[in-house]
């Protein structure tokens, strides 16, 4: 019986059911005083609530799936994943760095306690105010290996942005992701070029907790030019990073993903490759967001990447959708989105067997997501 199945979940509420009478029927032989019944009481009770609890944290799963099956749920399932390749394009062009550098302290989460950066990497943790927007976040910036040897001291390395989840934190993608491990692995490997990676919420800090879904907000917080303008300037004017076209690319987890593909589909002069894990491609709208787009029909509809592709040439960006058709419940949305896409935009799949809406899935596809995006940035100088 599967994980998610109606027949298990009927069968817990079976189980539960059972257990409720059963406490109804042999509470009265119980009643008596005496260690012996006070015992079979307590188990009685604890048998009825552990039954309605898996109930519960059942159908609390099986709604928003966060895992799929039950080598999910215990972690051991960790088949490979392969990226089913369409074609592949490039973006065009962006403008240079401008504004002061910012204030950089390296950090030891997750980082050997003698870690050599030549060999290790760096992860180093900013906080970044938006020129224009006024906006406050704090960011993990990891800087590759290659980044302190001196055969690349003249290299300026491509950016890849890494968005959690909603409302997850930046530290998780360092100490439950292991993003800057795998990537330095892949790195040392061969296997992905040396590439910042800047890890951090969709919503800036200084906004949570609301989740602004990487929006700009009509007559409020300018968050997608935050991110799209702002951050990116901040960035070159700390780090020798590339600043020419195709050397800028997002990635990002649920709501990540969504911000990922959206600020590439609206940015595409900045961002030339995008990576949705398990994103959705409507906008979202509840007790969370509250309304972002002041009541305006149209600028939800500018917010939503299905309708963008149904109604607007679309832009010459990259995207790899990962997702799985077993325990993905916005799975139709992204077929949906994949289906319409179009010359000049070209995409790529991954589909995630038994993977669920989870951090485990996620980590799984994270090699290939690297070296996919990897493939699709160009650094400067040699």
């Amino acid at each position: 019986m599967g994980l998610t199945s109606g027949g298990f979940f009927g069968f817990l509420i079976v189980v539960a059911v059972a257990a409720t009478a059963a406490i109804i029927w042999w509470w009265p032989k119980f009643a008596r005083s005496g260690i012996g019944p006070f015992l079979a009481r307590i188990g009685l009770f604890l048998t009825a609530q552990f039954a309605l609890i898996l109930v519960l944290l059942a159908g609390v799963n099986n709604y928003f799936l966060f895992y799929a099956s039950w080598s999910d749920l215990m972690g051991t399932n960790n088949q490979g994943v392969n990226v089913q390749l369409n074609n592949n394009s490039s973006g065009p062009s962006r403008p240079q760095g401008a504004g002061q550098p910012l204030a950089r302290q390296v950090t030891t989460i997750g980082q050997k306690k003698k870690a050599d950066p030549a060999k290790d990497g760096q992860i180093e943790q900013v906080e970044i105010r938006g020129d224009r927007t006024g906006l406050t976040t704090q960011a993990y910036v990891y800087l590759p290996p290659q980044y302190f040897q001196k055969k690349f001291d003249k290299r300026r390395f491509p950016v890849m942005f890494d968005f959690t989840g909603f409302p997850g934190v930046p530290e998780q993608l360092i100490t439950r992701m292991n993003v800057p491990a795998t990537a330095t692995r892949e790195m040392n490997a061969g296997q992905v070029q040396p590439m910042v990676i800047v890890m951090l919420r969709p919503t800036p800090t200084s906004l949570m907790p609301k989740d602004t879904e990487c929006t700009d907000v009509p007559g409020g917080p300018q968050v997608l030019s935050f991110y799209s303008q702002d951050l990116p300037e901040r960035l070159m004017s700390t780090y020798r990073v590339a600043t020419g076209e195709h050397s800028w690319g997002v990635m990002g987890d649920s709501t990540g993903g969504y911000c990922a593909v959206k600020l590439a589909m609206t940015h595409s002069d900045r961002f030339t490759a995008a990576v949705s894990m398990a994103g959705y491609f409507y906008p979202r709208q509840d007790w969370q967001t509250g309304d972002l787009y002041a009541g305006n029909k149209q600028v939800k509809s500018d917010n939503s990447l299905i309708w963008r592709l149904q109604h607007l040439p679309p832009p010459p960006i990259s995207v790899l959708v990962t997702t799985s058709p077993d325990g993905e419940k916005d799975y139709g949305e992204a077929r949906k989105f994949l289906q319409l896409a179009a010359a000049p935009m070209a995409t790529d799949k991954i589909l995630v067997p038994g993977g669920g809406h989870n951090p485990h899935t996620w980590k799984r596809v994270t090699p290939s997501a690297l070296q996919w995006m990897s493939a699709h940035l160009a650094h400067e100088g040699p």
